[in-house]
């Protein structure tokens, strides 16, 4: 039984970028497709935060234009409350650079708990945006239908697998009703300060009494923060 309900799932999906519409869309993530036009590619070579409200990564943009801003990728314009923060890191060439880029957008604009979690890899290159996510089998399909069926978009699977942790990583050590827990609970605002959401209203999003979730959660809390003391 709970093999089904917490096993995640991930999907490597590719999307044509002449199809979307030029304002940004919380079903595909990613800048305007008429900016992309001006970028010849994006890649995130590493993930600090990718939650509902904040957008922090280290990543590489080939330009077609030297004189366009990477700024330009990630308009907040009538987005009361966002921020947007920028640091070129490392210049390979005029046209080839690594930034720091950390984007905050007020609620109700990211991805909900329904949706699969953003990972990586991400990238766009050759005019196609390749985007991969965890969820659940039921958020997956979910997600899946919304594209294609609500918002008709054309998309190619690359692949879809069990997400698969080394065991020398944190997350390779916890089950999957833990890791599920604490991807739903990280993405839905419980470890805010102050909490977005409640223990029972988290309970209910995971289909689970208060008490299984809590032991869940220190359970998996307890095994990580063991990992991360083991030395000291």
């Amino acid at each position: 039984m709970y093999g089904g309900l917490f096993a995640l799932r991930r999907l490597v999906i590719e999307f044509w970028i002449e199809q979307f519409e030029t304002r940004r869309s919380q079903v595909v993530p990613g800048p305007p497709s008429d900016l992309l036009t001006k970028i010849k590619s994006f890649e995130i070579l590493r993930a600090i935060r990718l939650s509902p409200g904040e957008f922090s990564v280290v990543a590489r943009v080939e330009l077609n234009d030297p004189g366009f801003h990477v700024e330009e990728l990630f308009p907040t314009e009538g987005l009361e409350g966002s921020k947007l923060e920028t640091e070129l890191l490392e210049k390979e060439s005029d046209t080839a650079l690594i930034y720091f880029i950390r984007a905050t957008v007020p609620p109700g604009h990211g991805q909900t708990g329904l949706m699969p979690y953003l990972a990586m890899p991400f990238e766009y290159r050759d005019k196609k945006l390749r985007v991969s996510f965890l969820g659940s089998s039921s958020q997956i399909r979910r997600y899946l239908k919304i594209l294609s069926k609500e918002r008709g978009i054309r998309y190619r699977i690359a692949s879809l697998t069990d997400a698969r942790f080394p065991q020398d990583s944190p997350l390779g050590r916890l089950t999957d009703k833990q890791r599920r827990v604490l991807f739903t609970a990280y993405r839905l605002g419980y470890y805010e300060v102050p909490r977005k959401i409640t223990s029972a209203e988290l309970a209910g999003k995971l289909n689970l009494v208060k008490s299984t979730l809590s032991a869940h959660i220190r359970k998996a809390e307890r095994t990580l923060l063991k990992e991360m003391l083991s030395d000291l």
